[in-house]
């Protein structure tokens, strides 16, 4: 893939709002214009990162010291390198821009390798975890911020590969975003922009989400919100945007495992 710099990169614009400097003034402009938008993006984007840091150090309690970090973005604000620095870790994007930052942020570490591959392409980045783990396929997975880029057929397809590959008792953390099946002018907007940047976000509810998580067992407290995950009173959702049951837009976390 061709690297353009004329063109903003939504893994750019997420460093943007959690503060960080790797990006370019093409994506602090989508990423401003987002937040004029609407303003609670960007408690979406410290829920997503602060999820990661409780996601690492819940699977290290547990004993994970080899990390697969899928669709991981830059490196950056408290990634798991510098939060477990004893750990293996893999991490993995399709940007050729963030590939070749995030090898400069991480220098050299032997413990951490960034590869660049499309998710899709999952079994180049598997054949990488092989050698980089050293054939050892019992691991913690995390698709922290990505669920909610992949269609339906790369989503079920990537989760039902990574069940295959892995060896029992592995687990894996994901963020999901659920959203209204039939949603508001001001998300439609949010939606189109992020379709147009060649990143579209795939709408589903809670219960079109839970499909897709045989065969892999969920485990306790289940389906959570990132804002209970991290113990805060907030959310990312639309003002005016939630609905009855557990039909709401809102942003949650889930952890499963591979019995």
């Amino acid at each position: 893939m061709e690297f353009d710099p004329s063109q903003p990169n939504a893994g750019r614009i997420y460093d943007y709002l959690l503060g960080g400097s790797h990006n370019f003034a093409v994506d602090r402009m989508a990423a401003e214009r987002l937040v004029q938008m609407i303003p609670t993006i960007e408690n979406g984007a410290r829920l997503n990162r602060w999820f990661l840091d409780i996601a690492v150090n819940r699977l290290a309690d547990l004993g994970f010291n080899r990390y697969l970090d899928l669709a991981s973005g830059l490196p950056t604000q408290g990634y798991i390198h510098e939060i477990r620095p004893d750990a293996l870790v893999l991490y993995n994007d399709y940007d050729q821009a963030t590939v070749a930052y995030a090898r400069e942020i991480i220098g050299n570490n032997p413990r951490v390798i960034y590869h660049q591959a499309n998710i899709a392409e999952l079994d180049s980045i598997l054949a990488q975890a092989d050698q980089h783990f050293a054939g050892e396929r019992k691991l913690a997975i995390c698709m922290i911020g990505v669920s909610y880029f992949l269609d339906n057929h790369v989503l079920q397809q990537t989760l039902q590969r990574l069940y295959e590959w892995c060896s029992p008792g592995s687990q894996i953390s994901i963020s999901w975003i659920a959203l209204p099946e039939d949603p508001n002018p001001q998300l439609q907007e949010l939606l189109a922009r992020y379709r147009a940047m060649g990143s579209p976000i795939y709408a589903r509810t809670v219960e079109q989400i839970k499909q897709f998580i045989e065969p892999w067992t969920l485990l306790e407290p289940g389906f959570q919100r990132l804002s209970e995950w991290n113990e805060i009173d907030g959310t990312w959702v639309i003002e005016g945007d939630r609905q009855a049951g557990d039909e709401q837009s809102d942003m949650y976390g889930t952890f499963m495992i591979k019995g």
